[in-house]
């Protein structure tokens, strides 16, 4: 029983955590909502004896909003929240349906020129869960503050106005996980006027290990999207996400869907 306990212990905590926006800010005044809904499902790996197995099935419905907006032209607000409804199969068998993360944040802008901008940025975050003894809410129960680097560079791919998006950051982690090391990058294009293509992958790896049920780990995670503008306002976002690697984390696969608002 206490072998399995631990193994619950790990799953809410490790999954891949969704990036804070990208390395550019906003001019005075204005900004950007997203509204994000998400839907996956996957198993949970754990590492034992140098052998990686899934201890249990998962699933995760996500609804999330992310917005920024420019305090000055060198400086972003952040502000992120959520619901979420994740659930956990036999033997753990542990279900969470309720708030997620929230949180709030600053980017600043540290140079910049016509292609290039270089920032950082400081998000402190909220936890929704409350209970850290039920395997669906663990790791997920105390106060996180992420802070990171962030670079992007504008080019063009012949006729196609492009992007590439990177940052490299640090998560601290109350409740017992270990800090975790995040390394993400983002590439876009323009294929039409009214059409942006995203590919996006996102890496965690934790500093060690944490309390004794929260084992070193480590996530990779890669998202392909579509960007459509309705028109100068607003925007739909479809695309789809899977796991390439998991160590005593989750392995996720699922789609998301996202309303995009500029203002």
């Amino acid at each position: 029983m206490r072998f399995r306990r631990s193994l619950a212990l790990i799953v809410s905590a490790l999954a891949p955590a969704a990036a804070f926006g990208g390395a550019w800010t906003y001019p005075e005044g204005t900004g950007q909502a997203i509204l994000t809904l998400d839907d996956g499902e996957g198993a949970v790996m754990y590492k034992h004896d140098g052998v990686t197995r899934a201890i249990a099935k998962e699933t995760r419905a996500e609804a999330s909003l992310y917005l920024e907006y420019g305090l000055h032209e060198w400086l972003t607000a952040v502000l992120l929240g959520g619901l979420e409804d994740y659930s956990l199969s036999a033997p753990v068998g542990d279900a969470y349906h309720g708030t997620d993360y929230s949180g709030a944040g600053l980017r600043a802008r540290l140079f910049s020129s016509e292609s290039f901008v270089w920032s950082a940025q400081a998000t402190g975050l909220i936890p929704g869960a409350r209970e850290p003894s039920r395997p669906a809410q663990a790791g997920n129960t105390g106060f996180d503050f992420d802070a990171r680097m962030l670079g992007g560079y504008s080019a063009s791919i012949g006729d196609w106005p492009s992007f590439v998006d990177a940052s490299l950051g640090y998560r601290t982690r109350g409740g017992g996980p270990p800090g975790e090391w995040h390394a993400d990058i983002t590439f876009g294009s323009h294929i039409r006027a009214d059409t942006m293509i995203l590919a996006q992958l996102f890496n965690t790896i934790s500093q060690g290990s944490g309390a004794e049920e929260f084992p070193a780990n480590r996530t990779h995670v890669a998202e392909a999207s579509l960007v459509y503008d309705l028109n100068a306002e607003w925007s739909v976002q479809v695309g789809i996400y899977a796991t390439l690697k998991a160590v005593n984390s989750n392995r996720e696969d699922g789609i998301i869907v996202a309303l995009w608002r500029r203002f």
